[in-house]
């Protein structure tokens, strides 16, 4: 977990924990994946309590988790991912997800729609590196791949 500048982990839950979506853009033993969904989880359980974005630390690395609607959105970072960063990405990825799926996104709709949010996050966060930030740029990227 010595990586500097990458954003390590991306999860989306619900409320209730259950993990919907999860991408490790590092290699982590069982071990440090299990440290890394124990932080998110007390993260998010201080979320439930505040209703807030919170942050947290696993090591060296940031944990962010934002709250919209009935799912959460969590990420990890390192170097330049701070805390701020990954609040910023975390908040684009669901408006992003909102203007592909053209519905608020929740637990069902992304199930339904499971290979779009795939593609649409690889094309936000990129092996571990933010690469689109621009909704027209999403847009444009997703519609040549044949995504309206």
């Amino acid at each position: 977990m010595d990586s500097q500048g990458r954003i390590q982990c991306a999860l989306i839950a619900t409320a209730s924990g259950h993990i919907i979506y999860e991408r490790f853009y590092e290699r982590f033993s069982d071990v440090e994946k299990a440290d890394i969904r124990s932080c998110f989880q007390r993260t998010q359980e201080k979320l439930m309590q505040n209703k807030i974005e919170c942050t947290g630390r696993l090591r060296s690395a940031a944990s962010v988790a934002y709250i919209q609607g009935d799912l959460v959105y969590h990420a990890l970072g390192t170097g330049e991912y701070d805390e701020l960063a990954l609040s910023e990405t975390l908040r684009f990825v669901a408006s992003a997800l909102h203007d592909v799926l053209k519905k608020a996104p929740s637990e069902t709709v992304l199930l339904d729609n499971y290979a779009r949010v795939c593609i649409v996050l690889s094309e936000i966060i990129n092996e571990g590196i933010l690469e689109i930030v621009d909704r027209a740029t999403l847009l444009r990227a997703l519609k040549m791949k044949g995504f309206e």
